[in-house]
């Protein structure tokens, strides 16, 4: 179950759910831009009337005499006085009240109108304020009467009805209201649209991929390289995984044809053994001749699926975290452990190992390339004979050789001694045994630190060198 506050939301496409947060979005920036617009406009209608009402305070004052604490009042001849007796509530009316807030006078136009409020401010400064009156908005100017003495004497009420003014903002508010809602829904609608426009690659994305079967690995998505945005990138990476499901499924494939190949003769040649064997009662010494033959057989055959797991591993190693090795060093261990080996040979091995070569590697890797050409030096090379190993620094490379005097190859081995279980026809070489995965191990490890191999040879019986290349500088990973 959804935790989510708004569940249908979460049902909804990506391009519904962008245009709605596209429309919410603009719903508050527009109700909160119209929000201050109508208050601006709002004071603006309040600070106009002020105007007005000041302007009437102006011209009533001096109608207005003081005497001491005494006020008079007399608008006979004031030339708005007809109109402060029109009974409209469109017309202005006036007040006047004492020091003590006690009224003096009032225009005859309050006459048959309610009881307007009394709010005079406590201070002695001029005040404007908008009420409520008969049902209409009422905007009342307060002006402090001042004597000669500078003396607060009394307090001139000056009222007038806004209620036209109002209506321009009741007209100002349906407006705004009726412009955010065109505003939202044609911002829901465009998003909607827009969103279905930018998000089309993705269908045309999801189309390709579901497309691709297990058989179709090779296929990839169609990339438009004049554009370059989070769906093109997406697009590249669907590709590399591809590329990456494509190489696994074709290690996983060639390795499996490679098993079934090269295991197929080592369990023909025991269930031979067995079926013969069954055929009659024999004594103990062809019983444990038959039992030998098995298991030579069966060491073939672990040695077989260990090599090909082991370069299978490697070539599915992608992204490891290389660490800095010293070159020399692993070399130096490496040979070392081959002395009982070499001594049997009797062979004389020749190194000429600069120190302390350092390059980004796995050392494991590194000692498994270096006792694969040491062991085939060793192993395909006449006694007495020698074995000659460099290891040094060439320009921006760690290069390392091997060189023996030992069988040597012609120019079509030469093309095929990386391949998956190809060894030479040589007799020689055939009666070691071997299971022809060494060179291509080796191969696929150098390759996986971003080096290269090459072999050469003068010919047959004249001996062979496997020059090893790795970059010194540093990689990234």
């Amino acid at each position: 179950m959804s935790n989510s506050p708004f569940p249908i939301f979460q049902k909804l496409s990506i391009s519904k759910k962008l245009a709605l947060w596209y429309g919410l979005s603009l719903f508050i920036l527009l109700s909160v831009f119209a929000y201050f617009l109508y208050q601006a406009f709002h004071s603006s209608i309040h600070h106009n009337y002020d105007r007005h009402l000041r302007y009437e305070v102006e011209q009533i004052i001096p109608f207005i005499e003081t005497s001491g604490d005494s006020l008079k009042i007399d608008l006979s001849t004031y030339s708005r006085n007809k109109t402060l007796q029109e009974e409209k509530n469109f017309g202005t009316y006036v007040r006047l009240f004492d020091a003590e807030k006690n009224l003096l006078y009032q225009s005859p136009n309050f006459n048959q109108q309610t009881k307007l409020p009394v709010k005079i401010p406590l201070s002695s400064s001029q005040v404007s304020l908008s009420t409520n009156w008969q049902n209409l908005p009422l905007r009342t100017y307060y002006h402090p009467v001042i004597n000669y003495e500078n003396e607060l004497t009394g307090w001139l009420e000056v009222s007038g009805f806004e209620w036209t003014l109002h209506e321009e903002l009741v007209r100002l508010r349906k407006y705004l209201i009726l412009l955010i809602v065109l505003s939202v829904v044609f911002s829901i609608l465009g998003g909607y649209w827009l969103s279905g426009k930018a998000l089309s690659p993705i269908s045309s994305i999801t189309a390709s991929v579901n497309s691709i079967k297990a058989s179709e690995l090779e296929k990839r998505i169609p990339v438009n390289p004049e554009v370059e945005d989070e769906l093109t990138e997406l697009s590249h990476t669907f590709n590399t995984m591809l590329s990456r499901l494509e190489k696994a499924f074709e290690r996983e494939k060639r390795f499996t044809a490679d098993a079934a190949h090269e295991l197929s003769n080592p369990v023909a040649s025991i269930r031979n053994e067995v079926e013969v064997t069954l055929r009659k009662t024999r004594d103990i010494k062809e019983y444990e001749s038959i039992l030998g033959n098995i298991h030579q057989e069966t060491i073939r055959m672990t040695t077989i699926i260990q090599s090909l797991l082991q370069l299978s591993k490697v070539e599915a190693s992608e992204h490891l975290d290389f660490e800095p090795i010293n070159i020399s060093d692993a070399l130096t261990e490496t040979v070392s452990r081959f002395k009982v080996f070499i001594e049997k040979k009797d062979l004389k091995f020749i190194t000429d190992i600069e120190s302390s070569v350092t390059i980004r590697a796995r050392k494991g890797y590194l000692e498994e390339v270096f006792g694969n050409l040491i062991s085939n030096a060793v192993k395909y090379n006449s006694p007495g004979s020698s074995v000659h190993i460099t290891l040094k620094k060439d320009k921006d490379a760690a290069l390392f050789s091997i060189s023996d005097q030992g069988y040597g190859f012609d120019k079509d081995t030469e093309e095929l001694l990386f391949d998956r279980f190809y060894r030479s026809n040589q007799t020689m070489i055939q009666q070691e045994a071997g299971s022809g995965l060494g060179l291509a191990l080796v191969k696929a490890i150098v390759e996986l630190f971003d080096g290269d191999i090459k072999g050469s040879s003068g010919g047959l019986g004249k001996g062979s060198t496997f020059t090893v290349r790795f970059p010194l500088t540093d990689r990234r990973f």
